[in-house]
C-alpha cells in the first residue's frame, strides 16, 4: 500500500476517526485497549494488502523474540546455581539472546540474501569446486531489514537490562507492526515508542495540525521532487546499463548522479515526514531521521544527519558492541569499517551496496585526524562532502560494477554533447516532445519530459526547478534547512502561506506515476 495513493489516504483517514472515536478515560477502562487492538489490527492489514502469505513472518518473528525477551527476563531474576563458575541464568538468558538472534538474522538471511550468496558462490568459488548452488529464489518480505533490526532492538535492550520485557504480546506486536513506520523506518527504539503506544492520547488540534503539516511536506518531496528527479535519472542510468554510455556527455552524466542524490534525499525524507506526520496526528513522537544531510560539512557530519535511525542502531548495537573505541585507535578503525560494510550489506544484497558503504566507512576514517581542526570555511567542507556523496550513490545506483565502471569513464570521455533521447529505451518512437528546454546549448532533453502511452504530460522540468525554488527558498526561512525544513514550526500566517504553496505545487506539479518509495526494497 502505497503512502501517495488514495487507497491509503482513505485507509488513514478511516483508522483516525476510528481511533479517537473510542473515548477513553476512567469511565472507560477499555478504550485504551480497544484503540492499540485497533490500530494493531489495521497494521496487520496494511502490511497484508501486500502479500497476505508474508505477514506469517513478521508474525513469526513478534513470536520468537516476544518469548525469547520474557524468557530473559525471568532468567536474569533467577537463583540457579553456576556451571564453571558462570551463573545458570547467564547461560539461559545468553541461549535466549542467541536464539533471537539467529532466528531474526536467519529469516534475512534466507528471504534478503540467499541469492546473493548463490550469486557470489557461483561467480567466485564454483569454477575452482566445480559445485554450483541452485537455491530457491524467494521473494523479498516488504520492509523486513526496518522491522527486523527494531524488533531485534529490544530483545538487546532487554538483555541489556535498559528495559523490563514486555508483558503484554499484543502490546510488543503494536511495537513492531505500528503501521506509519513499519515498511521504511524510523528504527524505533521501544524505550521510546512502547510508552507512547501505551498511553491514551486525546485529540490535540495542535497534533492534526503539525502532522497534516508534516504529511504535505513529505507528499510534496516525493511526488514534486523526488519523482520528477527520477524520470531523468532512469533515463541516463539505463541508457548507461544498455551500453549507450557513448551517446551521452559528461555534463549528463555528472547531472544524473547529482540528480539522484537529491532524488533518494528527497524520496526517503518524504517517507519519513509522512511517517512522522501520520504517527503526530495519534499523539505519537516518532524520532527524527533526516536533518539536512546534504549541508554537512564531513562525512562524519553525513552520517549524523543521513538516515539517524540506522546510524544510530548500528552505533549502539553494532559499534559499541564490538568494542567501540575503547579498546584502541587501530581496533576502533576495523570497528568503523565492520560498522559500515554492513550498513552497505543491509541496504541491499549486491556487491555495490557493499562498496558504496565501505567507500563511506574509508572516508570517515581518513577524514578523522583533520576533524578537530578549526574550520575557517565550512562550504569548501560542503562541496567536497557533497562531491563524495554524490560519487558514493552513483554506487548506490548502478545495478552493476561494470554499469558503474562505464558510468565512470563516460564523466571523463569529454567528447561532443549527445542527446539523451538515445538513453531511453522506450516504445515512444517519435511521442517526445520537441520542447524548448535546451541543455549547455546542445540537444532538447527529451527525457526531462514525463511520456506515458503516447501522451505528454507537465514536464518534469517544471516539476523540479519549481519545487527546488520552492525549497530553496523555504531552507532561507528555516535556518538553512535544519530539520529537513519542517512545515509548521512558525506562527500565523507564515505557516498556512507555506501550507497552501505545497498544496498548489503538490496539484499542479504532482507526479502521481505509482512509483513506490525507493526504500520500500530494503
Amino acid at each position: 500500500m502505497l503512502f501517495h495513493s488514495w487507497f491509503f489516504i482513505l485507509f488513514a483517514v478511516a483508522v483516525v476517526g476510528l481511533y479517537y472515536a473510542v473515548p477513553v478515560g476512567r469511565e472507560n477502562a477499555w478504550g485504551g485497549k480497544f484503540r492499540r487492538i485497533l490500530i494493531l489490527v489495521a497494521s496487520l492489514y496494511f502490511y497484508a494488502v501486500w502479500r497476505p502469505e508474508y505477514l506469517a513472518l513478521i508474525l513469526a518473528t513478534i513470536g520468537v523474540d516476544y518469548t525469547m525477551a520474557r524468557l530473559i527476563d525471568r532468567f536474569g531474576r533467577s537463583a540457579d546455581g553456576a556451571v564453571d563458575g558462570v551463573p545458570v541464568a547467564n547461560i539461559k538468558r545468553n541461549i535466549a539472546l542467541v536464539v533471537s538472534l539467529c532466528f531474526d538474522l536467519g529469516l534475512l538471511f534466507a528471504f534478503k540474501y540467499l541469492g546473493f550468496f548463490e550469486e557470489t558462490w557461483n561467480t567466485l568459488v564454483a569454477p575452482w569446486m566445480g559445485k554450483p548452488l541452485n537455491l530457491p529464489k524467494l521473494l523479498l518480505p516488504m520492509g523486513i531489514s526496518f522491522y527486523t533490526f527494531q524488533s531485534l532492538s529490544y530483545v538487546i535492550d532487554v538483555y541489556r537490562g535498559k528495559i523490563p520485557a514486555c508483558r503484554s504480546i499484543a502490546n510488543y506486536a503494536l511495537y513492531v507492526t505500528f503501521f506509519p513506520q513499519l515498511v521504511a523506518g524510523p528504527i524505533e527504539r521501544a524505550p521510546h515508542l512502547m510508552p507512547q503506544l501505551a498511553l491514551e492520547h486525546r485529540f490535540d488540534v495542535a497534533d492534526l495540525q503539525a502532522g497534516m503539516f508534516r504529511i504535505m511536506q513529505g507528499f510534496f518531496k516525493k511526488a514534486v521532487l523526488a519523482d520528477h528527479l527520477g524520470v531523468f535519472v532512469d533515463g541516463v542510468f539505463n541508457g548507461v546499463a544498455a551500453g549507450h554510455v557513448s551517446e551521452l556527455s559528461p555534463v549528463e552524466l555528472i547531472l544524473a548522479g547529482i540528480f539522484f542524490t537529491f532524488q533518494i534525499y528527497f524520496d526517503f525524507s518524504g517517507y519519513s515526514d509522512i511517517a512522522i506526520g501520520i504517527a503526530r496526528i495519534f499523539g505519537v513522537r516518532l524520532m527524527e531521521n533526516f536533518n539536512a544531510p546534504l549541508l554537512a560539512t564531513s562525512i562524519y557530519d553525513f552520517w549524523k544527519r543521513w538516515h539517524i535511525s540506522l546510524t544510530s542502531w548500528f552505533r549502539e548495537y553494532v559499534y559499541f558492541s564490538l568494542g567501540g573505541s575503547r579498546k584502541g585507535r587501530p581496533l576502533a578503525i576495523v570497528n568503523v569499517l565492520i560498522v559500515f560494510f554492513l550498513s552497505g550489506l543491509w541496504h541491499g544484497a549486491a556487491w555495490t551496496f557493499v562498496a558504496w558503504g565501505v567507500c563511506h566507512g574509508v572516508a570517515y576514517v581518513l577524514e578523522r585526524p583533520w576533524r578537530k581542526l578549526p574550520v575557517k570555511h565550512p562550504w569548501l567542507g560542503r562541496i567536497k562532502t557533497f562531491a563524495l556523496v554524490v560519487l558514493f550513490f552513483t554506487l548506490f545506483r548502478a545495478p552493476d560494477f561494470g554499469t558503474w565502471l562505464d558510468y565512470i569513464v563516460g564523466v571523463f570521455n569529454f567528447g561532443p554533447f549527445a542527446s539523451l533521447t538515445q538513453a531511453y529505451i522506450l516504445p515512444h518512437g517519435d511521442a517526445y516532445l520537441n520542447g524548448p528546454l535546451t541543455l549547455c546549448g546542445g540537444a532538447c532533453v527529451h527525457s526531462l519530459f514525463c511520456v506515458d502511452n503516447d501522451a505528454v504530460h507537465i514536464p518534469a522540468a517544471l516539476g523540479v526547478l519549481v519545487g527546488l525554488l520552492i525549497w530553496g527558498i523555504r531552507s532561507l526561512v528555516t535556518r538553512g534547512g535544519t530539520r529537513g525544513c519542517v512545515v509548521g514550526d512558525e506562527p500565523g500566517v507564515w505557516r498556512w502561506t507555506w501550507c497552501l504553496v505545497y498544496l498548489l505545487a503538490i496539484i499542479l506539479l504532482g507526479r502521481f506515476s505509482g512509483q513506490g518509495f525507493i526504500y520500500f526494497q530494503f
